[in-house]
């Protein structure tokens, strides 16, 4: 596939906490998974709230960063004034977004973007799976997935665009399978008319298919993102926090797959990722290049082993690595070794 102003990278989630580097010559587009908080601003209550104080967005991308998609889970966890923050801050840039709503009663509003004579509509919606927050005070909103609703929308928008691109906030978090469900949904979603479906939020890469005329990215995984430690969360009305979360980086949240395509004749081309040593470095092949094909696409009792047993065995080695960063021993085990 030639490279061109018609093609444009689809990349996964992206918490900018540092200036790492990223040897790119392709437009790209991300899922901003955290607002830029510059100025002090309350969290919201009851979650696990992500942030960063500083834009490293350009210092990452340079000016290869075309367009953001705001829906999100996290995008409303400083409120709006963290919102506010993060759209001056991408404008300052001068980077598009989308998928944060204005109206609460016309939804799947398009962002259309335009690239050698082809039109692009981009919208987004958020799974009610995720937790997401769906509003802030009347002003901003975010889509949560209404299949119906989406397809009768892009019939709408082939009208004014070339080409549907949908972002989904979905997906099982950890998990390199995609549910059977979303599979299913998101087939429909391509057969009414939807051209690229981007999936975020799992933390982990999963399949990537042609089906019909159309390509599904079910989840692109953690392009960029740090380990969390002691991260304030479950936040009370007076602004205290209930808890802290921690989650360490593991081989499979720092593996990402970008989507390449070329928007005219939606060829693609698979490229794969590894976050290290302060760079993002694009590699060959990858210990997750297994899960890159759908093998098992129907619910069955084969499907659904295969699939809990992968998040077992992920659970598991997830004990064993936090265990070994922050051991810790029960007092009455304690007692029984040194007593």
């Amino acid at each position: 596939m030639s490279e061109g102003k018609e093609e444009l990278l689809f990349l996964g989630d992206v918490v900018p906490h540092k200036p790492v580097r990223f040897n790119n010559k392709h437009r790209v587009v991300i899922n901003l998974e955290c607002p830029i908080v510059i100025d002090e601003s309350p969290p919201a209550q009851g979650k696990i709230n992500l942030s960063v104080s500083n834009n490293y967005l350009t210092d990452i991308f340079e000016s290869n960063l075309e367009i953001v998609c705001l829906a999100n889970n996290h995008i409303f966890d400083f409120g709006i004034k963290g919102l506010d923050s993060t759209i001056s801050q991408l404008e300052r840039n001068g980077i598009k977004w989308f998928g944060i709503e204005r109206n609460a009663s016309k939804r799947l509003t398009p962002f259309v973007y335009e690239t050698n004579d082809i039109k692009i509509a981009l919208i987004a919606a958020i799974c009610s799976s995720t937790s997401p927050i769906s509003g802030l005070d009347n002003i901003a909103f975010v889509n949560l997935l209404n299949v119906d609703l989406i397809a009768a929308n892009v019939k709408k928008l082939k009208i004014i665009a070339d080409r549907v691109v949908l972002y989904l906030h979905w997906g099982e978090e950890e998990s390199s399978y995609p549910k059977e469900k979303d599979i299913r949904i998101a087939r429909r979603l391509i057969e009414a008319g939807v051209d690229i479906i981007v999936g975020s939020h799992a933390h982990a890469p999963q399949a990537i298919e042609k089906y019909k005329e159309g390509i599904i990215a079910y989840n692109l995984g953690n392009f960029l993102m740090p380990a969390l430690k002691n991260i304030p969360s479950y936040f009370e009305n007076n602004g205290s926090p209930r808890a802290y979360f921690n989650k360490l980086l593991m081989p499979w949240n720092r593996v990402s797959w970008g989507l390449l395509v070329d928007i005219r004749t939606l060829n693609f081309k698979i490229k794969k990722y590894i976050y290290l040593f302060n760079r993002i470095i694009e590699v060959p092949i990858t210990p997750f290049d297994k899960y890159i094909n759908l093998k098992e696409i129907t619910t069955n009792i084969k499907y659904d082993k295969a699939r809990k047993a992968h998040l077992m065995r992920r659970e598991k080695f997830s004990k064993i690595m936090h265990f070994i960063v922050n051991p810790y021993i029960p007092q009455r085990i304690k007692k029984k070794l040194w007593n």
